[in-house]
């Protein structure tokens, strides 16, 4: 079991001190200088910054949107990107499911006030840290890491409202009533508290080995790279990429999936993390947002997108097309609704138990499509070979149909055998009350969708307490992440052999045939354009569960192609890709956001965006 003291401290804060730190720092008052009156509660401060990140344990029970008030808002921005398509069965995420774009919105209100926590905490520290009587060098590397921690927030503000109001002094509710600057001024506060903190010599290259979790230079220079990526600098993020490694961050050798596991948190790719251990009492819910009932009793919040499975590349690097799988020719002559008939289970039929399923599923399809293109024997291995033969990431990060799985149900607490994701649903165990075997159980089952295995366990014995003890650490920046914008600056420079080379470090680790530069097959690269969107591949499939999406999305300009499939609408589809859940609606004024309804009420400065109803 891992453990870290500084993490210990941090959530000891967090649930034991919580109160004594909102009193000091209330949302109604957030200037506290007696916070910083001496080397105790100056450690108290600086670990305050940390505490924002984590939800209330209260929160825990539960991984809707809605219900988390605090803490990082994972959920929504997950949610918003192309690989996951997120349910809530009381919060559809209403930025997509609203045709009308309300700057009323939750998330608006849920990042704004976010973001403003850390600044103003942040503000508070940079402010008063001299009065606490610390060592110089202390000082100094807590003050770093209080300008880290604002330019990081700056910066998310930035990427999602694209300009506001900037504070660099502690100030009070009723004195907050700046308007918005400008994207380019919000990040030239961030590239200013970065340069202290790279400039700083006592700011550490790294924080591996000696207090784990806290910022360092080498985070330092990722998070400016990455402001210089949105800031179309190339050469600038270029630069500061290349000083990541050499600060002594890198790339996970081992298998792509095990670098999820708890064992392998402490590697050299998490660059910043969120951290979580059982032993200090306080743990994460990812298992509960991304799990099915067959493993630990989880909800599926999120998952995996049909149109983000599809797009898995197959295993030679080539395009996966489905009308080209045998037997799968006339995919594109049947309507998304009627290709259900390619994903039904053996020996509906034949099998007297399975005779009220398939009635159902003639009616959905039409008893023509049922008995021109439902196999009498084989359906499920036709269906099995498109998902074989694929990018080996895409069965390591979800449960694909008619793959056995080993799992944990915990209701009733059995270890099973060999399950599998099937469709029509018979039930979570067999006829006779086995489980080995048997269908395996989401918790949405309204229609056959997919299962994350990414953040999810499903071994025995993985966790103590239902899905509710998770202690994965959550990576905010993370060495591949980093490496695939570095690649990306590389193209745009024109530099597609260096490019290239990076690429198929990640690629080589995914076992998959490397990048040519030049040449003809799947894997030539023709061109900047061409490589590019070999990145947006690399990043899409690595960086999927990780709430990154997104971002990248927004900044590459693909969203609407990407989650939208370029459409006006699409929404949550079930394997064959008919939409089953909520119906996302595309605005073009959906990017950038709208500073959200409260705070303009609030403070009559806040200037509202064209398209947003308020």
């Amino acid at each position: 079991m891992k453990k870290n003291l500084f993490l210990i401290f941090v959530i000891a804060l967090v649930c034991v001190s919580c109160n004594d730190w909102l009193e000091l720092s209330p949302t109604d008052k957030l200037a506290a200088g007696n916070m910083w009156t001496s080397e105790d509660l100056a450690d108290k401060g600086i670990a305050g910054l940390y505490s924002v990140f984590y939800p209330s344990a209260k929160y825990l029970t539960s991984p809707q949107l809605s219900r988390q008030v605090d803490g990082i808002n994972r959920q929504g921005i997950e949610a918003l990107g192309f690989p996951t398509a997120y349910y809530s069965n009381n919060y559809p995420v209403r930025l997509l499911t609203l045709e009308a774009k309300r700057a009323g919105d939750f998330q608006l209100s849920q990042e704004w006030k976010f973001g403003y926590t850390i600044i103003h905490s942040a503000n508070d520290a940079i402010a008063n840290l001299h009065k606490a009587g610390l060592s110089e060098e202390k000082f100094e590397r807590y003050q770093c890491e209080a300008r880290f921690f604002r330019a990081w927030a700056y910066n998310r503000l930035n990427m999602l409202y694209q300009g506001v109001p900037i504070y660099l002094e502690p100030t009070n509710n009723e004195d907050m009533t700046k308007t918005q600057s400008t994207a380019e001024e919000v990040w030239k506060v961030c590239l200013d508290d970065l340069k202290y903190c790279i400039d700083n010599p006592n700011l550490p290259d790294n924080t591996l080995t000696v207090n784990y979790g806290h910022p360092s230079k080498g985070a330092a220079y990722a998070l400016r790279g990455m402001i210089h990526m949105w800031q179309k600098d190339y050469e600038a993020a270029l630069g500061d990429f290349e000083k990541v490694e050499q600060c002594g961050y890198g790339l996970w050798e081992g298998e792509y999936i095990d670098l999820f596991k708890y064992e392998n948190d402490h590697h050299k790719e998490m660059i910043f993390t969120i951290q979580f251990d059982e032993t200090t009492g306080y743990s994460d819910n990812i298992q509960m947002m991304v799990g099915a009932r067959d493993t630990y009793n989880s909800w599926t919040e999120w998952k995996p997108s049909p149109d983000f499975v599809d797009y898995y590349r197959k295993a030679d690097g080539s395009v996966f097309v489905w009308s080209e799988v045998p037997g799968l020719e006339d995919w594109d002559l049947l309507t998304p609704a009627q290709r259900e008939v390619f994903f039904c289970r053996d020996e509906l039929k034949t099998n007297p138990v399975l005779k009220d399923l398939a009635a159902e599923v003639r009616n959905r399809i039409g008893e023509k499509v049922f008995d021109d293109y439902y196999l009498d024997s084989g359906n499920e291995d036709r269906i099995r070979q498109a998902y074989e033969g694929r990018d080996p990431r895409l069965q390591q990060s979800v449960v694909t149909p008619y793959k056995p799985v080993n799992c944990f149900p915990y209701l009733p607490s059995v270890y099973a055998v060999g399950k599998q994701a099937r469709w029509p649903l018979l039930g979570q165990a067999n006829p006779d009350g086995s489980y080995d075997g048997a269908d395996f159980w989401l918790d949405k089952r309204s229609s056959a969708f997919y299962c994350y295995r990414k953040y999810v366990e499903f071994e025995e014995g993985r966790l103590s307490n239902q899905s509710r003890s998770c202690q994965t650490d959550w990576p905010l920046i993370r060495y591949t992440q980093i490496l695939l914008q570095r690649a990306e600056a590389l193209a745009r420079l024109d530099r597609i052999g260096e490019a290239v080379d990076l690429v198929n470090r990640i690629r080589t680790r995914a076992h998959m045939p490397p990048l040519v530069n030049g040449g003809a097959g799947a894997n030539g690269v023709t061109g900047q354009e061409d490589m590019l969107d070999r990145i947006r591949y690399e990043s899409r499939v690595e960086l999927c569960v990780e709430s990154v999406n997104f971002f990248e999305e927004v900044r590459w300009g693909t969203w609407k192609e990407s989650k939208f499939q370029g459409q006006m609408t699409n929404g949550g589809k079930s394997w064959w890709g008919d939409i089953k859940e909520e119906t996302w609606y595309w605005s073009d004024t959906l990017w950038p956001w709208s500073a959200p309804l409260g705070e303009i009420q609030r403070n009559p400065a806040i200037q509202k965006r064209e398209g947003w109803t308020y």
